[in-house]
This record gives C-alpha cells, sequence and structure tokens, in this order.
C-alpha cells in the first residue's frame, strides 16, 4: 500500500537463503611485504601516524599501492591519477574493508578518508554476482 518510498515494494514471505547466491567479503590478500612485517613495525608505524586500532585480528597497514591487494584495474586507475602512495587512513583502512570487516575512521578533511573506503567497496560490488528479478 501507500504511495511513498518503497510503496510499489512486493511483500517477501518466502526466504530460502539456499537458493541466495554467496555473498564474499573477503578480497584481500596480504602482499608478502606485508606479511613480513613485524608486529612492532606496525605498531611503531600507526603510532607515527597517530592511528589508533580497537579490536581482535586487525591486519598490519600496507605501506604502498602494490600492497593493498588491489585489482590490477583498480590500481591502474590510482596511479593513472598521479597519486604516489596512500595516505595513513587508506593505508590502515583498505586491509579491513577489503577484509569484509567493520570499521570507523576518523580523520581530517582531505586525508582520503572517500577512497578509503570508495575503492574497496567498488571492489565488493564489482565482484558480487547480480541477483536477477523472477
Amino acid at each position: 500500500g501507500g504511495g511513498g518510498l518503497g510503496g510499489g515494494l512486493r511483500q517477501v514471505t518466502d526466504w530460502d537463503l539456499s537458493k541466495m547466491p554467496v555473498f564474499e567479503k573477503n578480497f584481500y590478500y596480504e602482499h608478502p611485504d606485508v606479511t613480513s612485517r613485524s608486529e612492532e613495525e606496525a605498531a611503531a608505524w600507526r603510532r607515527q601516524h597517530e592511528i589508533t586500532i580497537v579490536g581482535q585480528g586487525v591486519p598490519k597497514p600496507c605501506l604502498s599501492f602494490e600492497e593493498a591487494s588491489m585489482p590490477q584495474y583498480v590500481l591502474d586507475e590510482v596511479l593513472k591519477c598521479g597519486f604516489d602512495r596512500p595516505t595513513p587512513i587508506q593505508c590502515q583502512g583498505w586491509p579491513m574493508a577489503l577484509l569484509g570487516r567493520d570499521m570507523v575512521g576518523i580523520s581530517k578533511t582531505g586525508s582520503g578518508k572517500t577512497l578509503a573506503f570508495m575503492l574497496p567497496a567498488m571492489i565488493h560490488i564489482n565482484a558480487q554476482v547480480c541477483a536477477h528479478a523472477e
């Protein structure tokens, strides 16, 4: 009923999760340079850049675009735009977002927050199976 936003949507009463497409969330592959970086080095880098992390299993930051495990098509576009390295919020945020983990990132205007969540979001969206109406 009603003519409001979403008023024309049909009621769904027969959810069958076994028929739903698999929703992939993990697109992060730790680069060998990140793997070889010690937790102490990662912690020192975070202190240097005033990054505070809370939680379990937080991945180490990636310090270059190559370490970020972005698909080549994304990496090519970023490099074409003239960026030479990721900003600190991108270094720590990309591994979290590509893993499909929840994250809150607080940083100054102009610090790269938009690309910190938009590039992983595009990767997640592009990788999902399209749902088709019956």
